[in-house]
């Protein structure tokens, strides 16, 4: 027979073994949610809903094999209810909404149901008496069910059994599935038998293993999954490119179609028509028609491959849209590509259209009509390795090759990929891999997705990862197994000898106990005793004679509350009551009262056991009245020293701190630790320390101090001076007493300050500047916010070394406002309060917004920081300098008002009177809101009403209609009421108006601008290409022509040529600014290396000589700043005397912190300097074109490159010495 042992040893091992897996499965399937969503491109992505289902199947199996039953019910609870959920969610009918929301996140319907059947089943094993019996029926119904999803990995009937949300789930699942399956029965055997074999190691080994492995599976997994990544994100560029290309010659053939019927006055002859009509169809199989459009967009010539194509040209123009598309292009006479539509057999087409202009002055229009099918399976020809292409524009699917028609192999004839499925119906379930967006032609939307179907594998499947799955799953189970029979044997052989060994140890012990409790019972000064169930007194000791005042023999046989305080004895009985029924162990320091012989009440602290076995109560009290006294006295000195708002302190005649409350070591900055056991006239400024040293000896002597001054440096050097009263104590203790007064004194200072001063501190402010890149969390502040911080100018702190020199409360509002700007782009105006680098306070307002890239991406944080605490303490200087104030508000320029708490007015300047059109007769002692009704409702009332209720200042501007002006108004809240300042920003607004309006015409002229140059560059290149060929064809055959002609030739190439290379340079020049570059820091001196080994062969053509010495690192666009350092070494090496060699010296001057001047100085032929400024204009010249090659738009290009990086460039030259070009470039942040 089996060892019962044994068995339940094998089941353990293979119960935790399964119960680690599914733990360590479902912890890296949520894990891999968490990182990578739901549907993560590319991601064998396992549904968290598995893995929750995972957990909780190892909790219920942790339960029961740690026997911890009722968590294991629990978690079964759990199981079976995520298990209902998913069956709910993923019922075709009659879910809710939010149901079907969760159903891509659950596990499939089959593990939803085998977990059922396990979660019934452990319920069963636990908590019926034949609970086994439907553990049998659950074990084969689990065993059923993991293989039949087992076998769906090669039989596809069997899909619908499979218990993963992909095949390779399933195939991981399965066998645990079936393995826990069989355990279920041996979970009663292991109710039955406790395990008491060691479990850490064995634990250990088991876990470790497992962990590993499923860690190495997943790794397996990650990196497979990465591959199939980037291979999907290839695919899709290639296509990409190759969808952009093509659908850009077409419409380029369409165009030079349309042009060649403008030339022949928008109507070719029919014969020319048919001719070149049937070639364009013949050449290009994509094309299925071509046709001409008059001017009100019917159909003038039409010609087809067949009648679908007609019947879908007659279907399109039939769309309510169509006509207003047609009308766009003919309006901006540029080709356009139209939306894709799908005829009445399934093929989707799109049409091309391209106005022409006749000379009488009618818009004609040719379209054709591109098959897109056809078009897409010449771009997807060749195999993808299993990865599938869908095609598509908004929502319609236009092409997607798991649906292609594909040839049959015997037939020819075209087929249908399964599952059957039409462009532009609803796609099938899939896994995305890499989705790109398709811009062939402006203003139209089209994307390229690669994918794999839902529940679909590529190609190649990592089998690999799981071999090692399995594998090391099954040495683990071996590990634990071995790991669990050598404890086994071991504890056996050492239990026999501990329990010999533990035998006569105990016999001992209790000797000497019994000894030994003799003596505490005749020596213990706590009171000891028994107390029988009756509640009467067996044995006492001794010591009640010292505590009580009575002996044992008087108290032996009395009831034990005999003296015990009335009021005590209901909590007594309660006590002991629950000690004797309710099986509590032992009760600890419960306290109650007696009285002694002499009358007096002691306190004692008992120590409680109930003994079943002797029936009787065994008691320890102590005598605590004492020490309860001296506790109470304690805690109410603690209480004042430590709640005490002063500073409060305790010294020794040696000058040594002995104690401080926590208001000392809060206001001067120390740790409590820093100051005990050191000198306090550390602390004492040195001119007032012999006043602390007559005053020591003045205590020595018996008199107390009172109102002594002093001054005391805090820990950042502060000086605070302190009211200090002291008192010597009989322990030679000194007691002191202290006031910070520092602010009383600042306050006095302030009143007797002029009145110009006060006016400059009401008036001035300090405003910084800040940036935070939101990328690297690098931070750049002006000066101005190192000096609010009190820290060195230098490097910025990162942000949240920033931060935490807010005080709670600003920190909170602070961190949450930035993250907000982070993540959403919600600017942020706050006032708050920080606490410097030296420990001041300070009131401070934090402006900040957001600024986005041009994929509108925040990129960086920026704003304003202003130090308002002159503010803040005018306030209070208001409050207490009323009379002085009227007249200093008189002589400001700002308007003024003061409101009472009845928002009467109580005060209004000159000012005020001229801003509000109203005299201060009429408002005095009025309600604002009564002579102002249009503010009523306003953000003036919001605002007035939200600084009243939270008395925090508030700022803002707001437009006033009645008065029609912008005002811009400070409102300063206090006790009295509500203080305004304001003053009119209207000339501000209108400028600011102005210079929008002024701004955004030029931005809308330098695109029409930009627009033109790119359009008429590249519309000339056409015919100039045609040109150029033609008479490349003519110079080939010169010897048919005469001498003059072979000349006219090779003019007109050269013409051409140079027509081409002014068109180049056009675009170049438009370029500057449309297809820059962001700024970064770049090495200046990598890119002169950089240009010239590009100009290597002209420097040795012109056997030019160029000195180059260091030069500082600039931010810009490395691009183009290569492109001015070229511009400027090529003109200093062309433009040179016949018979004299290019010396050229570039080099670098006038560095200073705001920036440096690069300078590129030549021996050339130079020019007039009267003709500078013409030298810096596009197509501009100083020299004949026969003598120096060019085209003039260099130095253009140059000018608005630097202007774009806000540098000046100047140039000095003289003909025939040289020319010296200097640009000077401002430093910027991260400029070295």
């Amino acid at each position: 027979m089996v060892n019962p042992r044994n068995l339940a040893g094998l089941l353990f091992c293979l119960g935790l073994t399964l119960a680690t897996t599914f733990a360590a499965v479902g912890l890296l399937i949520l894990y891999d949610f968490a990182s990578h969503g739901a549907d993560s491109a590319g991601r064998v992505t396992l549904r968290p809903g598995g893995g929750l289902l995972s957990l909780l199947v190892s909790a219920t199996l942790l339960g029961c094999l740690f026997r911890h039953f009722a968590a294991a019910i629990v978690a079964a609870i759990m199981l079976a209810a995520t298990a209902l959920l998913c069956l709910a969610a993923s019922l075709p009918v009659g879910a809710t909404e939010f149901l079907t929301w969760l159903r891509p996140y659950l596990g499939s319907p089959a593990l939803a149901v085998v977990a059922l059947v396990f979660a019934g089943s452990v319920a069963a094993v636990l908590k019926l008496r034949a609970g086994w019996q439907l553990a049998l029926i659950g074990a084969g119904l689990m065993a059923l069910a993991g293989s039949l999803s087992l076998l769906s990995w090669w039989l596809p009937s069997l899909y619908a059994f499979a218990l993963g949300s992909v095949p390779e789930a399933t195939v991981v699942l399965s066998p645990l599935i079936i393995l826990t399956g069989l355990l279920l029965p041996g979970l009663t055997l292991l109710r039955r038998h406790r395990i008491t074999t060691p479990l850490r190691g064995l634990v250990l080994a088991g876990v470790v293993g497992i962990v590993v492995t499923t860690t190495i599976w997943h790794i397996i997994r990650v990196e497979h999954d990465q591959g199939l990544t980037s291979r999907a994100e290839l695919l899709a560029n290639q296509i990409r490119v190759s969808s952009e290309t093509i659908i850009t010659d077409k419409v380029a053939l369409i165009r030079r179609l349309a042009y060649r019927w403008q030339l022949m006055n928008g109507f070719p002859d029919r014969d020319f028509w048919e001719q070149e009509v049937e070639s364009y169809l013949g050449d290009f199989p994509e094309l299925q028609l071509i046709g001409l459009l008059d001017h009100q967009h019917r159909p003038v010539r039409i010609h087809s491959r067949d009648l679908t194509s007609r019947f879908w040209l007659h279907q399109f123009r039939q769309l309510p849209a169509t006509t207003g598309w047609l009308n766009h292009v003919a309006e901006l006479r540029a080709p356009h590509v139209s939306t894709p539509l799908q005829d009445d057999d399934g093929n989707v087409m799109a049409l091309i259209a391209v106005p022409i202009l006749t000379p009488t002055g009618s818009a004609r229009m040719v379209i054709a009509a591109i098959d897109l099918q056809q078009l897409y399976r010449d771009v997807l020809q060749f195999g993808s390795g299993g990865l599938h292409t869908r095609i598509s524009w908004d929502d319609t699917v236009v092409f997607d090759t798991l649906n292609r028609p594909r040839l049959s192999q015997q037939q020819g004839s075209p087929q249908q990929d399964s599952p059957q499925q039409s462009p532009g119906q609803q796609p099938p379930a899939i896994r995305s891999l890499a989705m790109i967006a398709l811009s062939p032609h402006h203003d139209t939307r089209w994307q390229v997705l690669v994918y794999l179907p839902a529940g679909g594998t590529p190609e190649e499947t990592p089998m690999l990862s799981l071999l090692v799955l399995f594998t090391g799953l099954g040495l683990s189970f071996l590990l634990m197994l071995s790991q669990f029979f050598w404890r086994e044997s071991e504890d056996r052989a050492g239990h026999l000898l501990a329990l010999n060994d533990s035998l006569n140890f105990h016999l001992e012990q209790e000797r000497n106990l019994r000894t030994t409790n003799e003596r505490i019972m005749e020596f213990s000064k706590d009171m000891l005793c028994s107390i029988s169930q009756d509640g009467l007194f067996t044995m006492v000791s001794p010591a009640c004679r010292d505590i009580l005042g009575y002996a044992p023999e008087e108290l032996i046989g009395q009831p034990y509350d005999i003296l015990m305080l009335e009021e005590d004895r209901v909590a007594t009985a309660e006590q002991i009551h629950r000690l004797q029924e309710a099986g509590e162990m032992a009760t600890h320091g419960f306290r109650n009262r007696h009285r002694h012989r002499d009358g007096q009440v002691v306190t004692l602290s008992w120590t409680a056991e109930w003994s079943a076995e002797d029936d009787a109560l065994f008691c320890v009290g102590r005598d605590i009245s004492a020490e309860l006294t001296a506790e109470i006295l304690t805690r109410e000195r603690d209480q004042f020293f430590s709640l005490s708002p002063d500073m409060f302190c305790i010294v020794d005649l040696n000058s040594h701190f002995f104690e401080l409350n926590d208001a000392f070591v809060t206001e001067l900055g120390f740790g409590r630790e820093e100051l005990i056991g050191t000198s306090y006239l550390d602390l004492v400024i040195t001119e007032d320390r012999p006043a602390v040293l007559a005053a020591v000896q003045s205590l020595i002597e018996g008199h107390s101090v009172r109102d002594l001054f002093i001054r005391v440096q805090d820990r950042a050097g502060a000086e605070h001076w302190l009211e200090v009263s002291a008192t010597l104590s009989s322990d030679d203790l000194i007691y002191v007493v202290a006031r910070d007064i520092t602010a009383i004194r600042q306050t006095q200072q302030q009143l007797a300050q002029s009145e110009a001063l006060l006016k400059i501190a009401e008036t001035a402010a300090r405003i910084g500047g800040w940036m935070l890149d939101v990328r690297t969390g690098e931070s750049t502040w002006s000066d101005v916010l190192f000096e609010i911080h009190e820290l060195p100018i230098g490097e910025a702190p990162p942000l949240n070394d920033g931060l935490f020199y807010y005080l709670p409360g600003s920190l909170e509002r602070i961190s949450a406002a930035v993250e907000r700007c982070k993540t959403e782009g919600i600017p942020f105006d706050e006032e708050l309060q920080l606490r410097t680098a030296r420990g001041r306070l300070r009131w401070v307002r934090a402006i900040g917004h957001a600024v986005c890239d041009q994929q509108g991406k925040i990129i960086r944080l920026q704003g304003g920081f202003q130090d308002i605490t002159a503010s803040r303490e005018a306030l209070e200087q208001i409050r207490r300098m009323a009379e002085r104030q009227a007249t200093i508000f008189e002589s400001i320029t700002d308007a003024f008002f003061t409101l009472d708490p009845s928002w009467c007015f109580t005060y209004v300047n000159q000012r005020s009177e001229e801003l509000l059109q109203r005299s201060r007769e009429d408002l005095l002692g009025r309600c604002i809101w009564d002579e102002f009704p249009a503010a009523v409702g306003s953000e003036f009332e919001h605002h007035y009403r939200h600084a009243v209720a939270s008395g925090e200042s508030v700022s803002f501007e707001a437009y006033y209609a009645p008065l029609n002006n912008w005002l811009e108004i400070s409102a300063y809240p206090s006790e009295e009421g509500l203080a305004v300042y304001y003053r009119s920003i209207w000339e501000r607004k209108l400028a600011e108006k102005r210079l929008q309006d002024t701004l955004a015409e030029l931005e809308r002229s330098n695109r029409e601008l930009q627009d033109f140059a790119f359009v008429a560059s590249h519309d000339l290149q056409e015919p100039l290409r045609k040109i150029q060929a033609f008479s490349d064809r003519l110079l080939t055959r010169s010897e048919q022509f005469g001498e003059q002609e072979q000349d006219y030739l090779r003019r007109m190439q050269s013409a051409a040529n140079r027509m081409q290379t002014l068109i180049q340079d056009l675009l170049s020049y438009s370029r500057v600014t449309t297809r820059a570059r962001p700024f970064v820091s770049c090495d200046t001196n990598t890119l002169l290396a950089e240009v010239l080994q590009d100009l290597e062969t002209a420097i040795s053509r012109e056997q030019a000589t160029i000195e180059t010495q260091p030069l500082p690192a600039v931010t810009g666009d490395p691009v183009q700043l290569r492109q001015v350092l070229q511009n400027l070494l090529s003109n200093a090496i062309k433009f040179h005397k016949k018979d004299q060699k290019p010396r050229i010296l570039v080099y670098a001057e006038n560095e200073t912190p705001d920036g440096w001047t690069l300078v590129v100085s030549d021996n050339g032929i130079g020019f007039d300097e009267k003709y500078a400024d013409k030298l810096f204009h596009p197509f501009q010249r100083l020299h004949q074109r026969q003598d120096y090659a060019g085209t003039g738009i260099g130095m253009a290009i140059v000018k608005k490159i630097l202007d774009r990086h806000d540098a000046r460039i100047t140039v000095a030259s003289q003909p025939g010495e040289g020319t010296t070009f200097r640009v000077r470039f401002h430093q910027r942040p991260g400029d070295l």
